[in-house]
């Protein structure tokens, strides 16, 4: 095996594993919303049903596909507020 080959199967695994490490944080990230969402909805249905729904408060976007670190506190300031009567 050459060093070319060597590097070149380096970076394959190091762009593989970087792939699983982003989906297996995004999935925490979602888990998280679900977990504070239902401490205000009180219903794993009703929490199912607003993370899959474009929601005006967040631009029109999906709270489930804000799958980032920024994208989960979007979701729990607005779950707070909602908490707090501050958005319906």
């Amino acid at each position: 095996m050459t060093e070319a080959t060597l590097t070149a199967d380096i970076s394959a695994i190091k762009s593989q594993l970087e792939t699983e490490i982003v989906k297996y944080q995004s999935e925490i990230y979602l888990r998280q919303a679900k977990i504070y969402a239902l401490d205000v909805f009180g219903n794993s249905d009703t929490v199912q049903n607003w993370l899959i729904e474009k929601n005006p408060a967040l631009d029109g976007v999906i709270p489930s596909e804000l799958d980032s670190a920024a994208g989960l506190e979007r979701v729990i300031d607005l779950v707070n507020a909602i908490r707090h009567g501050v958005y319906m």
